[in-house]
């Protein structure tokens, strides 16, 4: 619309200016038409110039409009053209609709901007967002009052409050979790680090999240102490109660009343009998005892790792194939799951290995009553992280229990140790991975095998 009618104006000015340069030949070529000539070529000259001025007026409106976009200013408004009776009435009103969302977007995203900025200032997470070259671009004020920093501009700023905080935050990988303990001004602090990186216009940021956890680990390790002494113990009271109370009743045998130790000679058989039986009893909870020192001890050293590629499914192969004749025995069914073989995983394989072992033997122990015996291995990959689920159909685990299940000493085994499971965890540890539980009672178990990022 707004051209058509520009296209209608253009031809009526240049119909009307030929039709002055037609007169002017005209009455130029008559006698005595001097006045004539004169006041139509000064019309013609009149017309034209403003043919030009009309026609230019869309580029200095257009150029007028482009350059408020340019410079972000957008309180420029256009006449209206009926008061004014100028031109490009459509044009100019197009103009400033334009230039109204324009406004209107500038101040919902000034709104949305302000928002932000007041969440992120009032998160209780520290969070700080800094460019490759280690400036800081965003830092909130629970950053600021966990570092207790009043003014920082540069990474490099963080080096004098704690260079293991600043080397952390610098070489940190995206997507990950790093844990790190730091001194401010006397205060220990235990952070998780959170790394995530993103780009905008073209430029990569790095955005860390501090989260300090000392409290939570104090509570928890707390809580860990509890449940650990409660089932020390439980284990050390089962062998020194009957050794305490075997003892006095051999002191009572071999002393009289007065107090004298009494000849062998003088003793009946059944006192030696008892004697014998109380000596091998104490022996043998003696001997139970120093078994639960030496267990505890395998569980508090244990090597470091030796990473090297392992094979997934030659790994669960394997293992399958240690464990096939008690399987057999107890007509239970194992599935692996289809697996790549060029899998690899970054890994000890004799502590995965005794990981595994572990959970096929809590798995088949959970078995025993079942109809229909089924263990189930299945392997996920997703982000570069490889997790292993060993599953079964067996009874299930209480909720009683499954609260305390990687307690060390734990156990509802008559014959169990009680270390299978806490070893397995601290081996999982050891691996940056984790061990975690999933059961249901009456339909079965879940043991899930977290790996990092170290799958090829």
């Amino acid at each position: 619309m707004i051209f058509k009618n520009f296209r209608i104006r253009v031809i009526l000015r240049i119909f009307l200016l030929a039709f002055l340069m037609f007169a002017f030949l005209f009455a130029i070529r008559q006698d005595k038409w001097y006045v004539t000539s004169s006041v139509l070529i000064i019309l013609v000259i009149v017309f034209l110039i403003e043919l030009l001025y009309f026609v230019e007026t869309t580029s200095r409106e257009l150029g007028k409009f482009l350059l408020s976009i340019k410079y972000k200013d957008f309180t420029n408004r256009w006449s209206n053209p009926k008061n004014t009776k100028a031109s490009f009435y459509e044009l100019r009103q197009a103009f400033n609709e334009i230039i109204t969302e324009f406004q209107n977007v500038r101040i919902e995203k000034e709104l949305q901007y302000q928002y932000l900025q007041m969440v992120f200032e009032h998160t209780g997470t520290a969070i700080l967002c800094y460019e490759p070259e280690g400036k800081i671009q965003l830092i909130n004020t629970a950053a600021k009052q966990l570092l207790e920093l009043k003014k920082t501009k540069n990474l490099s700023d963080l080096e004098s409050i704690d260079s293991g905080l600043y080397n952390s935050i610098l070489t940190i990988k995206p997507n990950s979790e790093e844990l790190i303990k730091i001194r401010i001004n006397k205060n220990l602090l235990q952070l998780s680090l959170q790394c995530s990186v993103f780009k905008l216009q073209g430029k990569i940021y790095k955005m860390v999240s501090l989260h300090d956890i000392k409290n939570a680990l104090d509570e928890q390790e707390l809580d860990s102490w509890k449940k650990l002494i409660r089932v020390l113990n439980h284990e050390i009271m089962n062998s020194v109660t009957p050794i305490s109370s075997l003892s006095t009743a051999l002191n009572k045998m071999l002393i009289n009343k007065e107090g004298e130790k009494i000849d062998f000679c003088e003793l009946n058989p059944d006192d030696e009998s008892d004697i014998f039986e109380s000596l091998k009893t104490i022996e043998n909870r003696s001997k139970g005892l120093l078994k639960f020192v030496t267990t505890y001890k395998q569980l508090t050293r244990l090597p470091n790792p030796k990473f090297t590629k392992v094979k997934i499914k030659g790994l669960l192969k394997h293992v399958s194939t240690l464990m096939k004749p008690e399987l057999e025995k107890q007509s239970i069914t194992l599935n692996i799951g289809n697996i790549n073989d060029s899998l690899t995983i970054n890994i000890d394989h004799e502590m995965i290995e005794q990981v595994l072992i572990n959970l096929l033997l809590n798995s088949i122990d959970a078995l025993k009553n079942a109809t229909s015996k089924i263990i189930n291995i299945e392997l996920f990959t997703e982000n570069k992280s490889t997790t292993i689920e060993v599953s079964d159909n067996g009874k299930g685990i209480e909720k009683d229990v499954l609260e305390n299940i990687f307690v060390p000493f734990f156990t509802t085994k008559k014959s169990g140790s009680g270390i299978g499971l806490s070893l397995s965890r601290q081996i999982m540890r050891l691996h940056n991975g984790s061990i975690s539980v999933v059961s249901k009672v009456g339909e079965g178990t879940t043991f899930v095998l977290k790996f990092g990022a170290d799958t090829d």
